[in-house]
């Protein structure tokens, strides 16, 4: 992720001008751009949610 796309997908996941992130965490060139927001206490964790395409195919063989 690039440090533009990242100040999106933190504006996207509606975290506020005060609140302390204390890990963001990225896809290795797989994710969707988009953080999925955990609360630790008072600060946040961002981890980036995996592509479709990287979901899918860890899913392939599986039953569903």
């Amino acid at each position: 992720m690039t440090w533009r796309d990242i100040k999106k997908a933190v504006s996207e996941a509606g975290v506020g001008e005060d609140e302390e992130i204390i890990l963001i965490q990225c896809e290795i060139g797989e994710g969707d751009h988009t953080f999925q927001k955990t609360r630790l206490g008072k600060a946040l964790k961002l981890a980036e949610n995996e592509s479709t395409q990287k979901a899918s195919g860890r899913a392939n063989g599986c039953a569903v």
